[in-house]
């Protein structure tokens, strides 16, 4: 230590307190003499380059859960960096004085450590933090985290095969940050997540003998079975075994309760149900298309004829190969993209192998000419036709991520039609729909350089308003009314808590879900087909995860001081 309370840095800062010491370097509290701001110091030496490192990576990164960098001073041969200091308690601290906390309070505190981890781990290189404990979160006296102390992080490197040096805290590290194990990734720091929310939960700190986890239930009975799944997938020696991103992870935290056995044995038996339902369906769509083909075999070398191959070949990669050459002849028409779409949909999945094999089509050009997305595209009716298609399969049915936010420019194409000229009123209607909620999937994860979203939360919840007061039933069908419906719950259950901080109070919240509930109630008393019956499960169970999430939102601070 070489600075004493009352010392003057660079003439600017007075030290007023030491806050901590550690292996890292000392940090002080100061008080900047002008403005009279509070800033937390670390002093570095200047031989220790990770920590050098640290200073020059802080810089670069600006989210409301990281600690801004102020400053970096030298002075009597040492380096000083000056950094947001945050008020509050760390999670170490608020576990020794309050014990183990509730599943909904941990669950809450894993999602916003999920966004700081996404917003890391998306930079280019990807920043790694490596070093996820209790005592490295600090909770603010409003209720939100900030992730300290970056002395063992690190900017991923394509090129490495594995990390030059292991670092990071027992029992939260990852096996890979011993080394010799390849580089650390996302999935190292979803693992230290894990074990974070594993100590909060249990009260049992995985870095004390005899390390390790046990099950969270054998612990605590009342916890739920899903999100001891989740912490366990979290926590898995082999990375692959992980989520593999923290999107991932914030789904399943925020529906934990969904992965329940009972929730999926119910969901078996529904499941079933419509799988039995689907296969009737497309065995008779399967033997119509072969009939068809059989009939136009004799038309070769033609758009029909190899649309009719493509619908009615044996094997799914003699079906794709017909339907490629019907769309590199005719790139233009929206018939050859249709048939590609139901080939990748029959069953019910639009893979990311598949969406591989569509980007692949689209981006293919005939002799150096133009590509088939930009033909197509010249064509403007069946480019809006073959965009409406193509909207739905990334909003519904792509198992990857970012499925709605892929969908939202295919979506809006199609809504900008003209009725009459290639899609029905109601078709244009429920593209204008879900595009709506596609475009507010873009733009509310998207960061300005100023630390806005590019959308605007009010805005969204108007909409959103908006949309639940429409009677959808009657302007198209039950089944859209019920997707809708099913999107907005989703929309409160992921964004309640922005919803809160945007001024949205919680009546108009718990006002919206009373109306989706309404219409569920009249609906369950009329008769449905097995998917609209499915589809009301699926609101059903939204529904009890969205008034959760308000609950959540809207609750007293645990731990206020």
């Amino acid at each position: 230590m070489t600075c004493v309370p009352g010392e003057i840095l660079y003439g600017t800062y007075r030290i007023l307190d030491i806050l901590g010491k550690g292996g890292n370097g000392t940090v002080y509290l100061a008080r900047h003499e002008r403005s009279g701001r509070l800033w937390a110091v670390k002093e570095i030496v200047k031989e220790e380059n990770h920590l050098i490192m640290e200073a020059e990576l802080l810089k670069k990164l600006r989210h409301p859960g990281l600690p801004a960098v102020g400053d970096i001073l030298e002075q009597n041969g040492m380096l000083y960096l000056v950094m947001d200091y945050i008020e509050g308690y760390s999670l170490k601290e608020l576990l020794e004085k309050e014990g183990v906390c509730s599943q909904e309070q941990v669950a809450k505190w894993g999602l916003q450590l999920c966004q700081v981890l996404e917003y890391l781990h998306t930079r280019i290189p990807s920043v790694i933090y490596r070093d996820m404990k209790p005592s490295n979160i600090m909770q603010r006296e409003d209720g939100t985290l900030v992730l300290v102390d970056f002395g063992t992080a690190r900017e991923q490197k394509e090129e490495a095969s594995g990390d030059t040096v292991w670092l990071g805290t027992r029992g939260y590290a990852a096996p890979e940050q011993y080394g010799g194990h390849g580089q650390t990734g996302p999935e190292t720091d979803i693992y230290g997540l894990g074990a974070v929310l594993y100590h909060l939960l249990t009260g049992r700190s995985p870095a004390d003998p005899p390390y390790g986890f046990v099950p969270v239930r054998t612990l605590r009975p009342e916890i739920s079975g899903g999100l001891e799944k989740v912490l366990w997938c979290c926590t898995r020696d082999d990375p692959g075994e992980r989520y593999h991103s923290c999107r991932e992870l914030s789904w399943a935290l925020t529906h934990y309760r969904e992965l329940d056995e009972e929730f999926i044995r119910r969901k078996k038996r529904r499941n079933l149900i419509f799988a039995l339902c689907l296969a009737v369906t497309v065995a008779a769509f399967t033997g119509s298309r072969i009939m068809a083909f059989l009939e136009q075999r004799a038309v070769a070398d033609t758009y029909r004829a190899r649309i009719s191959e493509a619908e009615g070949a044996i094997g799914v990669e003699n079906r794709l190969e017909a339907c490629k050459r019907a769309i590199f002849l005719e790139p233009g028409l929206a018939e050859g993209y249709r048939c590609l779409l139901h080939i990748f949909l029959e069953d019910g999945v639009f893979s990311v192998e598949e969406e591989l094999i569509f980007r692949e089509i689209l981006n293919g050009r005939q002799d150096g000419g133009k590509s088939s997305l930009e033909q197509l595209q010249a064509e403007v009716e069946e480019y809006q036709s073959a965009a409406y298609e193509i909207g739905q399969a990334y909003f519904y049915d792509y198992e990857g991520v970012d499925g709605k936010r892929a969908s939202a420019r295919w979506l809006l194409a199609a809504a900008g039609a003209a009725t009459g000229t290639g899609l029905s009123e109601q078709e244009i209607f429920r593209a204008e729909i879900l595009s709506k909620i596609a475009g507010y999937y873009q733009g509310l994860d998207v960061q300005k350089r100023n630390g806005d979203t590019e959308a605007s939360y009010e805005e969204y919840w108007t909409d959103m308003e908006t949309l639940c007061s429409q009677e959808l039933e009657e302007r198209d069908n039950r089944i859209t009314a019920l997707l809708a419906d099913r999107e907005l719950t989703a929309g409160v259950a992921l964004r309640a808590e922005q919803f809160k901080k945007a001024g949205i109070d919680s009546a108009r919240m718990e006002n919206m879900l009373s109306e989706i509930q309404g219409r569920l109630f009249k609906w369950k008393q009329e008769e449905n087909s097995e998917y609209e019956w499915y589809l009301m499960q699926e609101v059903e169970d939204g529904l009890l995860t969205a008034k959760q999430a308000v609950e959540a939102a809207f609750s007293e601070i645990q731990g206020a001081f």
